[in-house]
């Protein structure tokens, strides 16, 4: 952990090659979250290549090191939820192939992230975007309730609210 804060710091001066490091760590978590978000593929690289460079050219204003990564999702979430409005005259659909980003096929096999995709998609914009932080990004309720700028407990019944409706949709709540 120190060697994220160290490049932190030094991204914070303006040396780019401690950024291109602190990216590299976290461009797969940015991808899938994208990809989930937006549901394509090319707008989910658009969108964390806004993010990245938006996150470059701001990290001097960046006030805690240890928040680099919260921050920086919370750029990502910002530039898909943009990327969302600006397209939001054409639908948008899960692309099956793009199941295939979400992970390692060892742990769930392609249909079921197919599925998954797809029951992402009818869950209301707040509640995906809170599972997707808490589920992909690895985030408490406290750490999204910040990125969001609501109660924790807010955060934890959408969540919940979310993964029932998810099971429930999945019929693995039976």
């Amino acid at each position: 952990m120190t060697d994220v804060k160290s490049n932190v710091q030094k991204a914070m001066s303006g040396d780019a090659d401690a950024f291109a490091q602190l990216y590299s760590l976290y461009a797969a978590d940015l991808y899938r979250f994208a990809l989930c978000y937006l549901k394509n593929e090319k707008n989910a690289q658009d969108a964390v290549q806004d993010a990245v460079l938006l996150a470059f050219s701001k990290i001097g204003s960046l006030r805690n090191e240890g928040a680099f990564k919260s921050w920086l999702f919370k750029i990502l979430s910002n530039c898909c939820k943009t990327r969302l409005m600006k397209n939001s005259a054409a639908p948008v659909f899960a692309d099956i192939s793009s199941a295939e980003h979400l992970g390692s096929d060892e742990y769930l096999p392609a249909s079921l992230k197919s599925e998954l995709l797809e029951v992402l998609d009818t869950l209301k914009d707040e509640e995906r975007e809170i599972v997707l932080l808490s589920a992909l990004a690895g985030y408490k309720s406290h750490e999204i309730a910040k990125m969001l700028g609501c109660p924790s407990s807010t955060v934890r019944s959408r969540l919940a609210r979310a993964l029932k409706k998810m099971r429930d949709q999945l019929n693995y709540g039976l």
